[in-house]
């Protein structure tokens, strides 16, 4: 599976500040604050990308990272074989529950059976892709969104389950968790079709760990 490595901000991103800033004045304000800061970057492998996603299900930054840090310890790289080949009880030693395991290891086969099936993704719209995605064993909406997000850079994705955007959306526009969906789906007018973008940018306002599945 070739990796995908790409250092530059996406093609859209500085129209993509202009607009929110325009649109939105939580936003503007949010992207002045923190726009120095790194921006979304798509260099990981499709395997690699699914893997980090699958491991941070559900947990903290912090032991997503120390779980990944010991399986790439464990087996010096993360690749399809690799993992195939590991025992799961050595993956769960690392941290992982039973059932990411699975997950993980069911995403190695289906690249080593069909090895066109995620790269096939790139030519579907948003809402098709994540249909697909989420047929697959361990991936749910959330999971698809970040891919869509981390992998393919989509500029338009918003992850309306996302702890952090809630968080950081209830605090930045002083709003209680129980309106937290009526009010993001006025807010979203403003920010299409950049939601990625401004997504980004609430994440940044709350968490200085930058996250790149």
């Amino acid at each position: 599976m070739m990796i995908k490595k790409q250092d530059k901000k996406p093609h859209y991103w500085h129209k993509a500040e202009n607009h929110l800033k325009s649109n939105d004045s939580v936003l503007s304000e949010l992207i002045s604050k923190h726009k120095s800061k790194a921006h979304l970057v798509s260099e990981n492998s499709i395997f690699i990308t699914l893997t980090k996603i699958i491991i941070g299900q559900q947990i903290s930054i912090q032991v997503a990272n120390s779980i990944e840090s010991k399986i790439k310890k464990l087996l010096g790289s993360i690749n399809p074989k690799k993992i195939l080949a590991t025992p799961d009880q050595h993956m769960r030693n690392c941290g992982l529950s039973f059932r990411k395991v699975t997950y993980i290891k069911g995403v190695a086969e289906i690249i080593k059976s069909e090895p066109n099936f995620f790269s096939n993704l790139e030519t579907l719209n948003d809402k098709d892709a994540i249909r697909e995605l989420v047929k697959l064993h361990g991936i749910g909406l959330w999971s698809a969104e970040m891919f869509l997000i981390f992998h393919f850079n989509r500029p338009n994705i918003l992850p309306l389950g996302d702890i952090g955007l809630i968080n950081s959306y209830c605090k930045n526009y002083k709003i209680k968790r129980d309106v937290f969906i009526k009010n993001i789906s006025k807010t979203r007018k403003l920010w299409e079709p950049y939601c990625t973008v401004a997504t980004w940018y609430l994440w940044r306002d709350i968490d200085e760990d930058v996250v790149q599945y």
